[in-house]
């Protein structure tokens, strides 16, 4: 029952010398992530394309105590529903035999609605292979827990992380995730695909939601199909990572190496994208809100500017590009508020991401300014006097509440029945106390009685905002 190498000699030497000192070279350069170490991505590449970035994240083992290795990895020889196991008790290489960890396996295999066993799958696969040498030339003797994914599933995805985390507990197991990035575009469109998905796994991390890279990745795609045929062939794996990492108390994903094939080859005409990384428990716990600059804000204003003009001409909001800001390519919830003189001219927007900030910003530009049922169209004269505020949202988080609730910090949404509402933040100015803010969301915005707020079955939600309007 031993796997034999499908790749050797193709993907990686064939001649054990020099394939040990290949990777051994490949390892030299120490790379340190400032967190605790649960798992780390690595690409799957020929080693003289990924070589490099493969090294950089297998460094960061060099002195961690552990004894099994879990590969989430793609899976590229045929179609999977669930996470498929090889039925193999040892994977070869020219280094010689790596133990698949059988009882950690039949664990999994105990779960027939997230697991399965396929041979087939993993006998031509390349996506573990090639993570072999480096584990082997680590020195000490780990077993493997090889796992392939493809399945366009989220939930499942991160249903099968959530429990391969659940399993490594106990164990002295980490985890890697062998994916690549992009696939076949020029390298200028490469860097902004690749680094907008690699923020989108920070994000994930961060808010503590593998959806929102599942998310993330194909509204890319949507945007740059004409120029790539994936934006990381391992997007399952990497997804049902992140649950696996969450599960194991990580919130951060950080970034070590990115590179692409171009920069090897020389030649840019079409790359596929390489990112090296570590998932990790930052301390404290990092942001979950986009980090957006100075400038990056008075673009998105002068974004949602334009767009209302363009509305006021054509009756349309102009589609947005692939942008070259990866913030800008994010999942987002967005609000846009009209001002003039002070008082409000109209509000739309959306608590839950539904589009990529640019789309978002844009969208609910004009939506503020021709669709809020509460003003007429904006025309070409109050568009001269209309001031933007932009807030950029938080996710939403359940409290138990009005005590959890932080008066000036906290937007707040509840939901009662059929009936909702929500405040932003700004809205706090308006109120002296937290009672009068919350009886007003309630009686003006929800339709709710004005106590509604106290009653067990209101459910509440806070969330904050990164909000910036123009001079």
């Amino acid at each position: 029952m031993i796997r034999k190498p499908a790749v050797a000699g193709k993907f990686y030497d064939s001649v054990p010398a020099e394939l040990r000192a290949g990777v051994d070279g490949f390892l030299k350069k120490d790379y340190r992530p400032s967190g605790r170490l649960a798992g780390i991505l690595a690409p799957h590449a020929g080693y003289s394309y990924s070589g490099a970035p493969a090294g950089a994240a297998f460094s960061a083992l060099k002195k961690l105590d552990f004894d099994t290795l879990v590969i989430l990895a793609t899976g590229h020889t045929m179609g999977l529903r669930r996470g498929a196991l090889p039925g193999a008790t040892a994977f070869e290489t020219p280094l010689g035999l790596v133990d698949v960890d059988e009882a950690f396996c039949a664990e999994l295999l105990k779960d027939k609605k997230l697991f399965e066993e396929s041979p087939r799958a993993h006998a031509g696969e390349h996506a573990v292979e090639v993570q072999l040498p480096f584990l082997q030339a680590l020195g000490d003797k780990v077993k493997i827990v090889p796992v392939l994914f493809n399945t366009d599933d989220a939930a499942l995805l991160e249903e099968a992380g959530r429990a391969l985390g659940r399993a490594m507990k106990g164990r002295r197991a980490l985890f890697c995730v062998s994916s690549d990035l992009s696939h076949y575009p020029p390298g200028n469109i490469a860097e902004i695909s690749d680094r907008s998905v690699l923020l989108a796994l920070r994000q994930a991390m961060r808010n503590s939601a593998p959806g929102y890279f599942h998310q993330a990745n194909g509204l890319l795609l949507a945007k740059a199909s004409e120029y790539l045929d994936t934006t990381a062939c391992g997007q399952a794996p990497m997804t049902a990572g992140a649950a696996a990492a969450l599960e194991l108390g990580c919130n951060d994903f950080e970034l070590a190496v990115y590179t692409h094939s171009g920069k090897v080859s020389g030649d840019d005409s079409a790359v596929v994208g390489y990112g090296a990384g570590f998932f990790t428990e930052a301390s404290p716990k990092p942001a979950g809100a986009l980090e957006l600059t100075g400038d990056m804000k008075k673009e998105l204003l002068a974004l949602a500017r334009r767009s209302i003009g363009a509305c006021l001409k054509t009756g349309k909001v102009p589609a947005q590009p692939l942008s070259p800001r990866p913030e800008f390519n994010q999942p987002a919830a967005v609000f846009v508020t009209l001002n003039i003189g002070g008082r409000l001219r109209g509000c739309i927007g959306s608590l839950e991401p539904r589009g990529a900030l640019a789309d978002m910003v844009a969208s609910y530009a004009g939506a503020a300014a021709f669709e809020d049922p509460r003003f007429p169209p904006v025309t070409e004269a109050d568009l001269k006097k209309v001031t933007i505020e932009i807030s950029v949202l938080s996710p939403l988080v359940r409290v138990g509440g009005a005590a959890e609730i932080k008066e000036g910090v906290h937007g707040v949404y509840l939901t009662s029945g059929r009936r909702s509402g929500t405040y932003l933040p700004q809205v706090w100015e308006h109120f002296g106390k937290k009672e009068d803010f919350l009886s007003s969301l309630c009686a003006e915005k929800a339709g709710l009685p004005p106590g509604a707020w106290k009653e067990k079955s209101t459910v509440l939600y806070t969330y904050t905002v990164d909000h910036f309007e123009e001079n």
